[in-house]
């Protein structure tokens, strides 16, 4: 099986195994391409690995915290509220 040199960008996503919003994100953010007509572009398969390789370094996530720590705050949020709970609890 043969691949043409230059793909779209349907074929450029399945090459990749990405979708197309990833390839728009990408083109951001400096993936080569060739510009065809007003809308359509051609990628080269291997200047987009090539790229993705040497380039591309892909923002971290945003750290979660940890559990104990999450749970530490639920906690102090539950106990204010069980204060302000008994506060305004009419005497028995």
């Amino acid at each position: 099986m043969m691949f043409e040199t230059e793909l779209n960008r349907q074929q450029i996503c399945a090459a990749l195994g990405v979708s197309e919003s990833t390839i728009r994100r990408l083109e951001h953010e400096g993936l080569p391409f060739t510009p065809v007509g007003v809308r359509s572009h051609r990628y080269n398969l291997d200047e987009c690995k090539t790229w993705l390789r040497t380039q591309y370094v892909p923002a971290k996530p945003a750290r979660r915290p940890a559990t104990i720590e999450a749970w530490q705050k639920d906690d102090a949020f539950m106990a204010a509220c069980r204060r302000a709970e008994l506060r305004m609890k009419p005497p028995e």
